[in-house]
Protein backbone atom coordinates (compact mmCIF):
# COMPACT_ATOMS: atom_id res chain seq x y z
CA UNK A 1 0.00 0.00 0.00
CA UNK A 2 1.11 3.64 -0.47
CA UNK A 3 0.47 6.72 1.12
CA UNK A 4 -2.44 8.38 0.11
CA UNK A 5 -2.25 9.97 -3.15
CA UNK A 6 -5.03 12.49 -5.41
CA UNK A 7 -6.59 11.06 -7.68
CA UNK A 8 -8.07 13.67 -10.30
CA UNK A 9 -9.97 12.96 -13.41
CA UNK A 10 -12.09 15.61 -15.22
CA UNK A 11 -11.62 17.83 -12.51
CA UNK A 12 -12.83 16.02 -9.76
CA UNK A 13 -10.22 14.58 -6.61
CA UNK A 14 -10.36 12.12 -4.09
CA UNK A 15 -7.32 10.73 -2.06
CA UNK A 16 -7.35 7.30 -1.96
CA UNK A 17 -4.65 4.27 -1.16
CA UNK A 18 -3.29 2.26 -4.44
CA UNK A 19 -1.59 -1.62 -4.20
CA UNK A 20 1.22 -1.13 -6.85
CA UNK A 21 1.36 -4.16 -8.94
CA UNK A 22 2.89 -4.32 -12.36
CA UNK A 23 3.01 -0.96 -14.79
CA UNK A 24 -0.74 -1.21 -15.55
CA UNK A 25 -2.88 1.32 -13.79
CA UNK A 26 -6.48 0.27 -12.68
CA UNK A 27 -8.93 2.91 -10.93
CA UNK A 28 -11.50 0.83 -8.71
CA UNK A 29 -15.27 0.78 -8.01
CA UNK A 30 -14.63 3.34 -4.43
CA UNK A 31 -12.55 6.07 -6.43
CA UNK A 32 -15.12 5.96 -9.37
CA UNK A 33 -18.27 6.25 -6.90
CA UNK A 34 -16.23 8.75 -4.81
CA UNK A 35 -15.54 10.90 -8.12
CA UNK A 36 -19.05 10.28 -9.37
CA UNK A 37 -18.57 9.02 -12.86
CA UNK A 38 -20.09 6.34 -14.31
CA UNK A 39 -18.23 3.86 -17.10
CA UNK A 40 -19.61 3.92 -20.44
CA UNK A 41 -18.59 1.01 -21.88
CA UNK A 42 -19.76 1.48 -25.43
CA UNK A 43 -17.81 4.95 -25.61
CA UNK A 44 -14.82 3.44 -23.67
CA UNK A 45 -15.00 6.50 -21.59
CA UNK A 46 -15.78 7.75 -17.87
CA UNK A 47 -18.79 10.55 -17.73
CA UNK A 48 -20.05 12.37 -14.91
CA UNK A 49 -23.06 11.29 -13.30
CA UNK A 50 -26.34 13.15 -14.94
CA UNK A 51 -27.96 13.79 -11.39
CA UNK A 52 -24.54 15.63 -10.50
CA UNK A 53 -22.58 16.96 -13.96
CA UNK A 54 -21.04 19.33 -12.77
CA UNK A 55 -19.38 18.23 -9.39
CA UNK A 56 -19.37 14.69 -7.51
CA UNK A 57 -21.73 14.57 -4.68
CA UNK A 58 -20.81 12.34 -1.97
CA UNK A 59 -23.82 10.50 0.06
CA UNK A 60 -23.41 9.87 3.89
CA UNK A 61 -25.88 7.72 5.20
CA UNK A 62 -25.78 7.67 9.44
CA UNK A 63 -26.28 4.78 11.38
CA UNK A 64 -29.81 3.92 13.92
CA UNK A 65 -28.46 4.45 17.39
CA UNK A 66 -29.51 1.58 19.56
CA UNK A 67 -31.91 2.80 21.92
CA UNK A 68 -31.76 1.12 25.54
Amino acid sequence: MTEPLVVEIDGRDTLEEALILGDEVLIGQTVLEKLDLFVDSRGRRLVPNPAHPDQSITKVKLAASEVA
